[in-house]
């Protein structure tokens, strides 16, 4: 690796369903609210539970820096990032029902992150890079319950 290689979040796909799960959320309320029906109320927790689990990425904002002497580093949008050699740091690699690597996860200064290459632009190159890591011995392997 000759370079420093940046890889940022696709953003597309999680701002829509986002603002879909908002959307639902909000009719929902209103629903309860002018209907006074309790039922809307309990439905609408299904949407609140999508837009909690699609605002962290959207408010983090998780990029990945592979730096040409092999370490990574993981920085948000604020904060400061952590740094570390990439064979020291991967600890567990998950696959698919296709025994296709599906995740990567790092132990970097005592935090733990979880890197899925396919929600990065340019995924397929991080996966490319972290590939012959995830090869060495030691490294526990486990399976991603979802496909």
């Amino acid at each position: 690796m000759a370079e420093t290689i940046i890889f940022r979040p696709s953003l597309a796909k999680p701002i829509k369903y986002f603002l879909f799960h908002t959307c639902l959320f909000t009719v929902l309320l209103y629903l309860w609210k002018t209907l006074e029906n309790w039922i809307y109320l309990a439905i609408a927790f299904i949407p609140l539970i999508g837009i909690v689990g699609l605002g962290k990425p959207l408010l983090f904002l998780q990029h990945v820096i592979i730096g040409e002497d092999k370490t990574i580093t993981i920085r948000y949008w604020f904060g400061k990032g952590y740094t570390e050699k990439i064979a020291k740091a991967l600890y567990e690699v998950l696959k698919n029902n296709e025994n296709e690597i599906r995740s990567y996860r790092f132990n970097i200064q005592g935090r733990r992150f979880q890197v899925s290459p396919c929600v990065y632009e340019r995924g397929e190159n991080l996966a490319e890079i972290l590939e012959p890591f995830a090869r060495r011995k030691g490294i526990r392997v486990k399976s991603a319950i979802f496909r």
